[in-house]
């Protein structure tokens, strides 16, 4: 099914107008009747806030189908095209032309899959994560302390995948999409299990902040530091009170 009748379907689904869906998210209805005729296509960010109002999975407008039976093998070489593409250029937005030109697969074969950029960047993110969207959400239902999911079980998920993770920290058209991505995650699943961070909703707002912080610190650096290392420091820095922190020590 493509974007154009995913949208279609959610709002027919929400008993929403065109008119409905475009003044929640503060735009025209012109817009999502073009963006149900293929005519226009939303943003990542945009596909991001539909996802985050009407509590879709994140990955609602990523599951593709079966296109001549290539979706696995051809789908993913789409993905290591675009992550060739951001190794090599670290500012310049991208385009499904400028990623057929590094990646050696076509732009017909790009546009199978994704009608733009927008959509690629949206599914990339969703492939980038799944593995540990899962692995995260199993362990918060066994009621396990936070910060102990962090470090034992989600730190090693990321440390595998540091390469990836790396440029989506650092290549500033992605960056924020990211961002926000695992902001709307992490709040979904932890507002989920209560037991892991309290019933305080603020606490749970900053808990997501700090944990954001560390995984961003650690691997936009070009060479992130080992994994061991890392969770040596995470473990002092939250087993001490806050003005012993090296930045606010006075040693």
């Amino acid at each position: 099914m493509d974007l154009g009748k995913k949208i279609k379907l959610l709002r027919k689904s929400k008993n929403l107008t065109q008119l409905d869906l475009a003044k929640s998210l503060f735009i025209s209805y012109q817009l999502v009747s073009k963006w149900e005729h293929n005519i226009a296509f939303p943003t990542a960010e945009t596909l991001l806030d539909i996802a985050n109002i009407y509590q879709l999975p994140l990955n609602y407008f990523s599951d593709g189908e079966e296109v001549d039976g290539f979706k696995i093998s051809e789908k993913e070489r789409v993905f290591v095209g675009f992550t060739e593409y951001m190794v090599q250029f670290d500012n310049d937005w991208p385009t499904l032309h400028a990623i057929a030109s590094v990646s050696n697969i076509s732009e017909t074969t790009i546009r199978k899959y994704f009608n733009s950029i927008n959509e690629l960047i949206y599914a990339y993110i969703i492939n980038i994560d799944q593995s540990i969207k899962i692995e995260v959400e199993q362990k918060v239902a066994e009621n396990k302390n936070i910060m102990t999911i962090f470090l034992e079980d989600m730190a090693p998920l990321l440390y595998r995948k540091r390469f990836e993770l790396n440029v989506l920290y650092t290549r500033s058209y992605i960056k924020n999409i990211w961002i926000s991505f695992i902001r709307s995650k992490y709040k979904r699943i932890l507002s989920n299990h209560k037991s892991a961070v309290g019933n305080d909703s603020l606490e749970l707002e900053y808990s997501i902040e700090i944990l954001i912080s560390f995984i961003s610190t650690w691997l936009r650096q070009q060479n992130p530091e080992n994994l061991e290392d890392f969770q040596s420091r995470i473990k002092k820095m939250t087993s001490v009170n806050i003005n012993q922190w090296p930045m606010f020590s006075n040693q």
